[in-house]
């Protein structure tokens, strides 16, 4: 059965580089990263989250697209209190088409948390825009990202949290199969 595969927690965890490595190993797996398809509609840098929405609704197409095709998909983005409509569509998508869906919480302390804001060098425009709008000392916005994180998971009893403080890239993607693999052992 097709899963869609939800790669939930804030910027700079590690989402990106997990569901690339995993479809990466997964043949036919599709890696949809909505910051990607973000900086693909036009206006983005003018109205980020406005794009972000676009970005969003045409993901899920894709998605649905693929999972009916009895390929996994797997989606690394941010989703928190304040996404619930349209999001988390996904979910929806996935019981539509008959597929799985799995959500994996990446955390990391906060201490930990800043040191890769800082450390990651953006891979393209999107990605320097986000950098640039968490690096603003005058805002808050990680500060609320995080704690509208944390309510959000407080209510999704079936996330699976997979904390990544203190380990490296290869034991996070160690962590995050073998947690895939005791959910797909439960849905059997």
């Amino acid at each position: 059965m097709a899963r869609l595969i939800h790669i939930n927690g804030p910027s700079r965890v590690g989402k990106s580089t997990l569901a690339r490595r995993y479809a990466d190993e997964h043949p036919g797996t599709l890696a949809l990263d909505l910051d990607v398809l973000t900086g693909l509609i036009g206006g983005w840098k003018e109205n980020f989250f406005g794009a972000l929405e676009i970005a969003r609704g045409h993901g899920r197409d894709m998605a649905a697209r693929h999972l009916r095709d009895g390929h996994d998909v797997i989606v690394p983005q941010l989703v928190t209190v304040h996404d619930r409509d349209p999001d988390p569509a996904f979910e929806a998508v996935a019981l539509a088409t008959g597929a799985t869906y799995v959500e994996v919480a990446l955390l990391v302390d906060d201490h930990e948390h800043l040191q890769r804001l800082r450390g990651k060098r953006p891979a393209n425009d999107v990605e320097a825009q986000l950098q640039t709008m968490l690096d603003d000392p005058d805002s808050d916005l990680l500060d609320r990202i995080r704690g509208h994180f944390v309510e959000y998971l407080a209510e999704r009893p079936r996330a699976i949290r997979l904390d990544t403080t203190g380990i490296g890239v290869d034991e996070s993607y160690m962590r995050f199969l073998n947690a895939l693999d005791v959910t797909q052992k439960r849905t059997l």
